[in-house]
């Protein structure tokens, strides 16, 4: 596949541009600092280096020429960066022949347990079941809130192009190697501790859904044998 991955060389940008790349896709990387890349990976035959703005929209339409897959890897804590940041990217590639977006929401944004999908982790209160799933009471509702709230704005923009989309809702995402026991649920909160996941785990859910397009449609959250936060 053709794909082009904003962020390139953020925590998880770094790991997914390196998992697309070994499972042989043509990848576009769009970043601000070249520097900051692996100078292997940027000298890969199979990539190609953009330095650019993912808040300049005719920029990211440019990038995307001949990309049919974006991964946005670039990603506010939440707050109205986070929406900005979609309204920028996705009509501007979708422009150049993008047809389907990964990007990366929060926690919050999942379906809690047993909610009948009517309660948003954001707004769920049952604090025994949260220790289950390594969110603890010292997590302030507010604070969840606060960092869903852009998310879901996008999500909720975002379905109004009609273009194929999937969120990856991630609780702490932590620098290390894909995890020994990794669950992956659609749309709703699941697995033994999503609330902190190592970033390769992350990276090769997306990569391996690349030309598949299982989670198209879907809020997907990643579980794995990461220890939790105390």
């Amino acid at each position: 596949m053709n794909v082009i991955i904003f962020g390139a060389t953020g925590g998880l940008g770094q790991y997914v541009s390196r998992a697309a790349v070994a499972a042989g896709h043509r990848v576009a990387l769009f970043v601000r600092s070249p520097d900051k890349l692996d100078p292997k990976l940027s000298a890969h035959s199979s990539v190609r280096t953009i330095v650019g703005d993912v808040m300049d929209s005719e920029a990211v339409r440019a990038a995307s020429e001949g990309s049919e897959i974006a991964i946005n890897c670039t990603s506010p804590a939440g707050g109205d960066g986070a929406e900005e940041m979609v309204r920028s990217i996705v009509p501007s590639a979708a422009a150049a022949g993008v047809r389907a977006f990964y990007l990366i929401g929060g926690l919050g944004a999942l379906w809690a347990p047993g909610s009948g999908r009517t309660v948003l982790v954001q707004d769920w209160e049952d604090v025994s079941a949260m220790k289950q799933y390594g969110l603890g009471p010292q997590v302030p509702r507010e604070v969840i809130r606060q960092m869903t709230r852009g998310h879901l704005a996008s999500m909720a923009f975002l379905q109004t192009t009609g273009h194929a989309h999937t969120y990856v809702c991630p609780g702490l995402m932590v620098p290390g190697p894909a995890s020994d026991a990794r669950v992956v649920t659609l749309d709703e909160i699941g697995g033994p501790s999503p609330a902190r996941v190592p970033y390769a785990d992350i990276a090769e859910v997306i990569v391996d859904d690349l030309g598949h397009g299982a989670l198209l449609g879907h809020r997907v959250c990643v579980s794995s044998s990461a220890p939790s936060e105390p």
